[in-house]
């Protein structure tokens, strides 16, 4: 028996807190949270779902160590989004010119993966038999970021 509940917060050390917290409210459209008191300056907790995301001034700026692709440490934390939604996240992104790099679509779930204004890698996930997506939009593409296209694959 599992006396874990879930995810309460990720937390990551950023180089403009300002900036960033502009970045995971107006382009992602996270919100402040009323559950933890922010620390202007400092910190920031940003309600996601049930989860928290920290957003926490770094001090040393000449050790980088992002969620990133390969090595060892953290490597992403994901988004849950509805899969309804999954198409227009792109576009949003997208919109504000934010580095994706790639997006897939698979039977059971579909993600998409971006990076942040401080090169971590994030993702978006949705699950479309969950969101009782109709079986049409069950296809397997991948999206080409540059091409802004579908493909099969």
């Amino acid at each position: 028996m599992s006396l874990i509940l879930g995810i309460d917060h990720v937390a990551i050390n950023v180089q403009d807190l300002d900036k960033t917290l502009k970045f995971y409210t107006e382009v992602l459209g996270l919100q402040v949270t009323q559950r933890e008191p922010s620390k202007p300056g400092i910190e920031y907790f940003l309600d996601c779902g049930g989860a928290l995301i920290g957003l926490i001034q770094a001090k040393n700026f000449t050790e980088k160590h992002p969620f990133q692709e390969e090595g060892l440490g953290a490597n992403h934390f994901s988004f849950r989004v509805k899969a309804q939604d999954f198409d227009g996240m792109i576009k949003r992104l997208e919109a504000n010119d934010v580095k994706i790099a790639f997006a897939k679509k698979r039977d059971k779930s579909w993600s998409l993966y971006f990076y942040d204004i401080d090169g971590n890698k994030l993702e978006m996930t949705a699950w479309p038999r969950e969101d009782t997506m109709p079986a049409e939009a069950l296809v397997k593409v991948i999206y080409d970021p540059q091409k802004k296209i579908w493909n099969p694959y």
